[in-house]
């Protein structure tokens, strides 16, 4: 970090503006009930080793040479740095129009004699009332409207819309539905965009220029875990298209729990990068999702690039902390890679040994420690009395028995194993 300074804190200091600006923000409902979850996590979140993340994926666009910056792991599969080398796409290409149901037709019809670009008589004839205009309106109700800028040159250029029609004594009608109405000069032009939700932003995508048609998510939120699904649209001559959807089969995409999603302009191309942010879901390590958990966990952020008509993964970086250190040392006993496992250790301190070596190692683990080598599932205890500083973690072992694991480390950043300690109890 000395290396760098100025660079670093400035890309942190312009990341956290925009956290605290930007639409593709989790809606404020979701974000409160992620906050009680999770409000450890969060903190991570907001660290400077995305914006590292954001500085490398920059620099490796430029130039493939370009190295990993130093706070930050990697576990990215060599394969996913070929993606280096291909330039990004300058055009989108359209996959084609969402299908127009009747509910389009039905809100056409709705907004036929608004002939002003307010959003209040918009809204009227839309049926909602002035509480429902607004970001905040939109982004934690099942109906809202809310102005979207940047789409078009000069004033209001488009509206977000979660609309339904009203019941005319017919049968109810189904979920609301997401609409971009486009002011045409003369009236507005509706597209509809995919089913409505209350958890869901829509924002610009940045850095466009040359005269391309602007592009824009919309960021849905899923489940308790809150995982965020991209879902990409241009808007051309006031009408909308699908360009790439996060949620498909075909999709390269991973959402990550208590999730974000982040467009930063990089390269040369008319397509940011996306970087996809949240908590990290190692597997053999797990770690509890709920209001008892007192911060344990690591972070990851994978950047995205935009090729052959869809955003690919590129690099993916995680928080280097004592958690993540335990799950690559699992990780790699879990594979018999003692070689690896042993990096994440003080030998000696470890081995209680001034003569430490890889063998010596070897020999404990598989003597002592044969549950590290087996196909065992650990936990970390979700309790209110849980110490955040312990960084315990439990293998069960059946009939209310378990075995208590407590490491200690070396201080920050390396976080090396300096011990385990195992204490059989009961949960």
């Amino acid at each position: 970090m000395n290396e760098r300074p100025c660079l670093v804190t400035c890309a942190v200091q312009s990341y956290n503006g925009r956290l605290g600006k930007g639409k593709h923000q989790l809606p404020s409902r979701k974000r409160a009930h992620r906050d009680r979850l999770n409000s450890a996590f969060v903190k991570i979140l907001r660290g400077k080793w995305i914006a590292f993340l954001l500085l490398a994926t920059r620099a490796a666009l430029g130039s493939p040479a370009g190295g990993r910056p130093r706070g930050t792991a990697e576990l990215s599969p060599a394969s996913a740095l070929a993606v280096a080398t291909a330039p990004q796409a300058q055009v989108v290409q359209e996959t084609g129009p969402a299908a127009v149901p009747a509910g389009l037709e039905a809100i056409q019809k709705a907004i036929a004699g608004v002939r002003s670009p307010g959003l209040q008589a918009l809204a009227r004839a839309l049926g909602l009332s002035s509480a429902q205009v607004g970001q905040q309106a939109f982004e934690d109700s099942t109906l809202g409207l809310e102005a979207i800028t940047g789409l078009e040159h000069g004033g209001i250029s488009a509206v977000a819309v979660k609309w339904q029609p009203a019941d005319q004594g017919g049968p109810p009608k189904a979920q609301p539905e997401l609409y971009l109405l486009s002011w045409a000069g003369e009236g507005w032009q509706a597209s509809l965009l995919m089913e409505a939700t209350a958890a869901l932003t829509l924002e610009v995508l940045p850095g466009q220029g040359g005269g391309a048609a602007p592009l824009f998510a919309v960021v849905l939120y899923r489940g308790v875990t809150a995982v965020p699904y991209p879902v990409i649209f241009r808007l051309k001559d006031h009408h909308a298209s699908l360009v790439w959807d996060g949620r498909s089969d075909s999709a390269s995409y991973t959402g990550y729990d208590f999730g974000s999603i982040e467009f930063e302009k990089a390269g040369s191309g008319n397509v940011p990068v996306m970087i996809a942010a949240g908590q990290a879901d190692p597997g053999l390590l797990m770690f509890a999702a709920s209001p008892e958990q007192t911060g344990r966990g690591f972070q990851a952020a994978t950047a995205y690039v935009w090729k052959n008509d869809a955003y690919v993964p590129f690099r993916t970086e995680y928080t280097h902390n004592r958690d993540y250190v335990l799950y690559r040392f699992i990780a790699a006993l879990h594979l018999h890679d003692y070689k690896t496992a042993y990096s994440f250790i003080d030998p000696p301190q470890f081995l209680k040994t001034e003569q430490p070596t890889l063998e010596l190692f070897r020999q404990r683990i598989q003597n002592m420690w044969p549950e590290f080598i087996d196909d065992r599932i650990f936990e970390v205890p979700a309790r209110p009395e849980t110490d955040p500083e312990s960084h315990t973690f439990i293998l069960r072992l059946g009939e209310g028995r378990i075995n208590a694991y407590h490491p200690t480390f070396t201080p920050g950043p390396d976080y090396r194993l300096t011990g385990l300690e195992r204490v059989e109890t009961r949960d």
